[in-house]
């Protein structure tokens, strides 16, 4: 999009071609068949739903019973994401800015509301608590290093949205947030042979 609607204000409707037999005419000509939903909320589903409905069953193959944590939920798009990721079963819990949205994500199926900001992982996971299957980032580059610790050895997390701005990610080396493990000694690698520096 050339950054339009985001770095750039506005949007790229006036560049938009649309086959004629997708267009409802304005005016006297006969009125178009009644729709499922208003106008509005029908305008509203490809942005956000097809994009949440990649993120979530695409990249990070959410299923049944898993996980989920969405930061950012109470934005349009973390709305969406939680529709359907509560349509397809999965426990999420929801983050927001705003107290006061605590109540509408859960009316949404959200498991948990949690207020953004510092000590979040804290909050979270507590002392040992279980770390998330899936982690919809929709917060951006200010909080993914954070959202790193927050998801489960080969869990997945998705940064999809940049509602904190998009200041570039700081000290970001997720190898050193990713979780660790080590060999259990059930291998033996034996070696085949021992070369010396002097041997030809």
């Amino acid at each position: 999009m050339g950054g339009l609607g985001r770095t750039i204000p506005g949007s790229y409707a006036q560049y938009t071609v649309a086959r004629v037999e997708n267009v409802v005419a304005a005016g006297p000509s006969p009125p178009p068949p009644p729709l499922p939903l208003p106008w509005a909320e029908l305008a509203a589903l490809p942005e956000s739903y097809c994009t949440a409905w990649t993120c979530l069953f695409r990249n990070l193959a959410l299923r049944r019973g898993q996980r989920l944590l969405i930061r950012g939920a109470s934005s349009a798009f973390g709305r969406a994401a939680l529709n359907l990721a509560v349509d397809a079963g999965a426990m999420v819990t929801a983050t927001t800015r705003s107290e006061g949205k605590f109540a509408e994500l859960c009316a949404l199926g959200a498991v948990d509301a949690v207020l953004e900001g510092q000590g979040l992982p804290e909050r979270l996971l507590g002392a040992g608590g279980e770390k998330f299957d899936a982690v919809l980032e929709l917060v951006g580059n200010s909080t993914v290093v954070e959202s790193l610790t927050l998801v489960r050895r080969d869990g997945r997390l998705c940064l999809a949205g940049w509602l904190g701005g998009l200041d570039p990610i700081k000290d970001f080396n997720p190898l050193l947030t990713i979780v660790r493990s080590v060999a259990e000694g059930k291998y033996d690698a034996k070696l085949f042979k021992v070369f010396k520096f002097d041997e030809i």
